[in-house]
């Protein structure tokens, strides 16, 4: 069984709760998922069945879309409202949600973000939350992040909360937007909840909630699943002769004129309307990267 199931991670699971709930409703083994979600948070999770798990890496790199909701005056050890309560003296809190609007807009572009320490960045060999656990600092790096847009969607400044919706890339970590918000504004901030709204291509509004799921009997979880296709729709396309389609897939070396094609970069391979592997040129020879049976 190969294709992709996106479903709607209720809070309080982990994504690999999701994934052998998941392999229990299904009684399929291989399966993967895109894009971790913290447990506190929900949203889209889309789940990848056989030949799928094997794309998962071209589908994460799409720029994911959240709504998150933000406390000012409050910040925790692990930048959201589920941590230790750090005590300190703060800015009073703005009133005027212009200063917040403006304070967001300094997010966007390519910016250097540090991981919180509660995170699983690894730092020389170790997970940078078994660190923290351990009562060390982790030594963590600035890191290049991409965020696309950002803006607030309310704000209420006699409970210090808000929320905005956030467009970005892989490994930008928005609790950390809101705490690094809050030491922008000098009164400190934390997140407070976080929805993921669009993940690789796929919105909420087209997720099949888990708890509907476990209900369901196999056959109808099956019948929402969409075409491994769907997970190369943001690579370049290359379609095989018949010819070439059987050199392919004996390993053999093709001659193609690259034209059109960056170097190096993933494309995706189909013979007919069917999805045969990834591969990239090098000069004029393509180069298979994954071939599927």
């Amino acid at each position: 069984m190969d294709g992709i199931i996106v479903i709607n991670k209720p809070a309080g699971y982990t994504s690999h709760d999701c994934i052998s709930i998941m392999r229990g409703i299904t009684g399929q083994r291989k399966i993967g998922h895109t894009g971790t979600l913290d447990p506190n948070a929900t949203g889209v999770l889309p789940v990848c069945f056989g030949k799928a798990t094997k794309l998962i890496e071209y589908m994460d790199n799409v720029s994911k879309t959240y709504v998150a909701g933000f406390k000012l005056g409050y910040t925790t050890d692990t930048q959201d409202i589920w941590g230790k309560k750090i005590e300190k003296e703060y800015a009073p809190i703005p009133e005027d949600e212009t200063i917040v609007i403006e304070a967001l807009a300094s997010f966007t572009g390519e910016i250097d973000q540090i991981p919180p320490a509660y995170s699983a960045v690894f730092v020389n060999g170790r997970r940078a939350y078994d660190i923290a656990r351990s009562g060390q600092e982790p030594d963590l790096r600035p890191r290049k992040v991409v965020i696309n847009s950002i803006d607030l969607l309310e704000y209420d400044a006699s409970s210090a909360e808000g929320r905005f919706e956030i467009c970005c890339g892989r490994g930008t970590y928005v609790r950390t937007v809101c705490h690094d918000l809050g030491e922008k504004l000098g009164c400190g901030g934390c997140l407070s909840s976080l929805i993921r709204t669009e993940a690789c291509g796929f919105s909420i509004s087209e997720a099949l909630d888990l708890e509907e799921a476990r209900k369901m009997p196999a056959e109808e979880v099956f019948e929402r699943m969409i075409p491994v296709e769907y997970a190369v729709k943001g690579l370049p396309r290359l379609d095989l002769s018949e010819t070439d389609y059987v050199k392919y897939m004996n390993g053999m070396t093709i001659k193609l004129d690259p034209a059109g094609y960056p170097q190096d970069t993933p494309i995706a391979v189909f013979s007919g309307n069917v999805l045969i592997g990834i591969s990239q040129f090098r000069k004029d020879s393509l180069k298979p990267i994954k071939v599927f049976s």
